[in-house]
């Protein structure tokens, strides 16, 4: 009797989570092909994978921390020159997801394959999403969090992140000419430095 007992408990909470998940994917659904309109429409102009336009496309969709979003989609794709960003049209590395919802197509040598690379954006707006409860809030625990998440790269990760943020101003989507001065002229001064001690 006991048993029986626990059993329906487990599939009652197993009910409970399937209605949750589809609520949730309806309400996505219904958000993301809204936005998706109007990343087709706006976007229709120069539709080139630059930092303005992903910058637009983020900024359409509600996700946390937009801005390290966008510094994140540059630094995965190498100011969107990897060679998975321009055959994929993958701005993140993300694999094909067979576990909850997403906007690829195919998979391709091992990465998730997007008829465009404003789906990808799409895409990892949806698996942010479905981690919405493990995302921090603040910038600070988010950093802390891409660090653990990213561990093969380390704190290197957010630092390279804060350093893309520093170099580019994402008003206009361009590089920020002082700051990057800056960062040479201080890199040059540590070289010249470790050469004299030595």
């Amino acid at each position: 009797m006991l048993i029986q007992s626990n059993h329906s408990v487990t599939q009652l909470e197993r009910r409970k989570t399937c209605k949750r998940f589809l609520i949730l994917g309806l309400l996505l659904l219904t958000t993301i092909s809204c936005n998706a309109q109007n990343l087709d429409t706006e976007l229709t102009k120069e539709d080139s994978m630059n930092v303005k336009n992903v910058q637009m496309a983020v900024w359409s969709l509600p996700f946390k921390h937009k801005d390290i979003i966008v510094a994140q989609a540059i630094l995965e794709t190498g100011w969107f020159k990897s060679k998975n960003c321009v055959n994929n049209n993958n701005l993140f590395g993300m694999r094909r997801a067979y576990t909850r919802m997403t906007t690829s197509d195919t998979t391709l040598n091992g990465y998730a394959h997007y008829t465009n690379w404003r789906q990808s954006v799409i895409d990892y707006y949806i698996l942010q999403s479905t981690r919405e409860n493990i995302i921090p809030s603040s910038r600070a625990q988010y950093f802390r969090y891409l660090d653990k998440v990213y561990s093969e790269v380390g704190r290197n990760y957010s630092d390279q992140l804060k350093d893309i943020l520093s170099r580019i101003n994402l008003e206009t989507g361009e590089p920020n000419p002082i700051v990057h001065k800056i960062i040479k002229h201080k890199t040059t001064k540590r070289k010249q430095i470790r050469k004299h001690k030595k």
